[in-house]
């Protein structure tokens, strides 16, 4: 695991290499190609993503790949504001989820994820993945557990986290959202949450640490 912050340079293995927040609002934007490979994902409001396509109305939530063949890009939020945030790096093809999630403190439920032997006051299930994920925290704090490690987050870090490391988001301090992005897929290529006692062990990566 480790944890940077935009305009800070990532671990060697990390395939997510840097990202930013773009503030909209009804004007046009343009929205740079510096990278491999980019993906704009909205994190507040609705945006319009024009380029050398046409254009398309994105939602919180929603994302679209960002490349230079379909350049150059544009984007504005129309009559309102909107808020984007744009991942840089040099990921495969096959990839998993990117989203937005949000929590709070809340009983724990333990059914979903692996067992744990440490304190929880939410029900974030402990689980890995056939890939990288990294999460970039907008709002609140908290604590993240990746294997035996763990670490305190706030708005502005982002925590990437290596293919097959069990983790999890235990205690809350403030109310947490967040953006999280699973990169390419390896090994079997499973989606989503997985989990020892159901899927197998995992398979993890030695110079993911």
């Amino acid at each position: 695991m480790s944890v940077f912050r935009s305009g800070e340079r990532s671990s060697d293995w990390c395939e997510l290499t840097g990202f930013e927040f773009v503030e909209l609002t009804g004007q046009l934007r343009p929205i740079g190609v510096n990278a491999k490979k980019q993906r704009l994902l909205v994190t507040r409001g609705s945006c319009r993503l024009t380029s050398r396509e046409g254009a398309q109305v994105l939602c919180e939530g929603q994302f679209c790949d960002v490349d230079e063949a379909n350049g150059p890009f544009a984007a504005d939020a129309g009559d309102l504001t909107a808020q984007v945030l744009i991942f840089s790096g040099r990921w495969g093809t096959e990839l998993g989820g990117c989203g937005i999630f949000k929590f709070s403190p809340s009983t724990p439920a333990w059914a979903k994820g692996d067992p744990v032997s440490y304190p929880k006051s939410t029900n974030f299930d402990s689980h890995y993945h056939d890939c990288d994920e990294y999460w970039v925290i907008m709002e609140g704090a908290g604590t993240v557990l990746v294997g035996s490690r763990s670490f305190e987050v706030e708005a502005g870090d982002c925590v990437a986290i290596g293919m097959g490391h069990h983790h999890d988001l235990p205690q809350v301090r403030a109310d947490i959202t967040a953006a999280y992005f699973e990169t390419t897929l390896e090994g079997k290529k499973r989606f989503g949450h997985l989990w020892e006692h159901k899927h197998g062990p995992a398979d993890i990566r030695a110079e993911r640490v």
